[in-house]
């Protein structure tokens, strides 16, 4: 659990601190977390998050636009277009078409997100029932501008969008309200192979941890899936964590991950001079 063995008056710094943390605005080039967006197509070669929705982005821009279902979603055809062109788990790929004759938008989930978090960073837009690229789709999609799109995808994906929505087997909101102090506990305890197992305890503010507790209502349910299904997949697609053993699989309380040289490059934070463990 987050901890700090404070000497006379430094529980109160480290407590104001983490209050600063959390009132922080996310968008502020000069607050106590900030998000770089001096990155170049090289740096982010690993995030799949962004690989995946620049190819969506360029095929919205080749078709000029495309059709809405009547639920709001991309069509079956572009669907299917799009699932050859997507970067996906090899067992996904081979499997879905075996036991699925028609894919839906939210059967390929990455698209599915992709979309969402397109519409709202304001990338694209749905005007007379068709998805079209905005300006910004249309500007932020060249390469020279790819660490911009990136931090504008980022800031949506974790302020904007619905955490749950992503996982919605358990609801655990403070998660997402204290995601800032999360990220700062991940900068300091993953920067090298550091164990999912338990990772919950020491990346948590103490009330988001009894909130995750609580929400595990199974022998079968274990607090790193939980963890895993809000932070550390989205963060592993985004490319700002490694992940050992490396493979497709959703991740277990077995494996490892630790930041990588892209959060490094991206996510900065003011020093807390007295530590914190």
């Amino acid at each position: 659990m987050i901890q700090f063995a404070p000497e006379p008056g430094s529980r109160e710094a480290f407590d104001a601190f983490l209050r600063h943390l959390l009132a922080a605005n996310w968008e502020a080039a000069d607050g106590p977390m900030r998000f770089s967006p001096d990155l170049t197509l090289s740096d982010l070669a690993d995030s799949v998050f962004l690989q995946n929705t620049r190819r969506f982005l360029a095929a919205l821009a080749d078709a000029g636009s495309t059709p809405a279902t009547v639920t709001g979603n991309l069509t079956r055809a572009f669907v299917r277009q799009m699932f050859d062109r997507l970067i996906l788990p090899a067992h996904f790929r081979d499997i879905t078409p075996r036991f699925r004759k028609v894919l839906n938008e939210p059967d390929v989930w990455r698209l599915h997100i992709a979309r969402i978090i397109c519409e709202i960073a304001g990338l694209v837009a749905r005007r007379n029932q068709r998805f079209q690229l905005t300006r910004a789709g249309r500007e932020l999609r060249a390469e020279a501008h790819a660490g911009t799109l990136y931090r504008k995808l980022f800031l949506a994906y974790f302020r904007k969008f619905d955490l749950h929505y992503g996982f919605h087997s358990r609801n655990v909101p403070g998660i997402q309200q204290t995601l800032a102090v999360t990220l700062w506990r991940l900068d300091n305890v993953a920067c090298d192979w550091t164990p999912v197992r338990g990772l919950a305890g020491k990346i948590l503010l103490p009330g988001v941890l009894n909130q995750l507790q609580a929400e595990i209502v199974s022998v079968h349910n274990e607090e790193e899936w939980i963890l895993s299904g809000y932070v550390l997949e989205p963060l592993l697609d985004l490319g700002l964590l490694d992940r050992n053993p490396r493979n497709d699989w959703p991740l277990t309380e077995n494996c490892q991950v630790r930041i990588t040289p892209l959060w490094q490059k991206f996510i900065h934070f003011d020093h807390w001079a007295g530590g914190g463990q």
